[in-house]
């Protein structure tokens, strides 16, 4: 079985969504999953084996290069990590923080992950919602994020995932146009289409049984599924909340 799992923040500060997972609490789930010998697969072996997990990290934020990248290298375990292009180095204006804001990696953090073979993927240019957004909207937003990411880390961006997680049913033919060979959702559907690969997200609240069942490994992903689906309906929020600065 393959499971695409998907984190968004590792760190020691509190957040009030419930997206950060602890340093400590991180490196057991890497260990954990070791422990069942489940491998851990780059982006190029994930669609091409018939088992093992893939690890994803969405928005980039500075966190992940003091927490998880330690981590990570420590032991020797592969990721992809999908950054926000417009808003490298800057605070994460584009959420509704709730008074709580988060950095964004920086280029030269970003591309010294990139050097020491962490997969870097687009999350972006300007993290609108997709969903609501203009069709001319969403396609310069790919565009310009594929350019600016593919000439930052001299290669070409190859993934991509989609900000909150979503994209109307048929857009997702843009990020094909644009130069894309693959993209994600945030929410576990299962699917054969490249561009609506589906993820299991890891929260705050997730547990090493959660964990087991996202990974498949006891008979409760059913409901793990459904948590997860709930947990990014309820995210729709801040989806229209910060759609109405994009709309033209």
């Amino acid at each position: 079985m393959k499971s695409i799992l998907l984190y968004h923040n590792i760190s020691k500060t509190f957040s009030p969504y419930g997206s950060i997972v602890f340093p400590d609490v991180f490196r057991k789930h890497i260990r954990f999953i070791k422990s069942k010998g489940i491998r851990f697969l780059r982006p190029d072996e994930f669609f091409k084996e018939d088992s093992g997990v893939l690890l994803t990290f969405d928005d980039g934020f500075v966190d992940l290069y003091e927490f998880a990248f330690p981590v990570l290298m420590d032991e020797k375990v592969p990721a992809v990590v999908f950054v926000v292009s417009g808003y490298a180095g800057k605070k994460n204006e584009w959420d509704v923080t709730m008074g709580k804001s988060f950095t964004h990696l920086s280029w030269d953090k970003i591309k010294e992950m990139h050097k020491y073979g962490i997969t870097i993927g687009s999350h972006s240019h300007l993290h609108p919602d997709y969903s609501r957004s203009p069709l001319a909207l969403i396609k310069k937003d790919m565009e310009v994020s594929f350019k600016v990411i593919s000439d930052k880390i001299g290669e070409r961006v190859e993934h991509l995932s989609y900000p909150f997680g979503r994209i109307r049913k048929d857009d997702w033919q843009l990020a094909s146009q644009v130069g894309y060979r693959q993209a994600f959702i945030s929410t576990p559907v299962e699917t054969d289409n490249p561009y609506s690969l589906g993820r299991w997200g890891v929260y705050t609240i997730d547990s090493l049984f959660n964990l087991s069942a996202k990974i498949g490994l006891n008979k409760f992903r059913g409901l793990e599924r459904l948590k997860c689906k709930g947990i990014n309906w309820v995210s729709n929020a801040t989806g229209i909340i910060k759609s109405f600065k994009f709309k033209t």
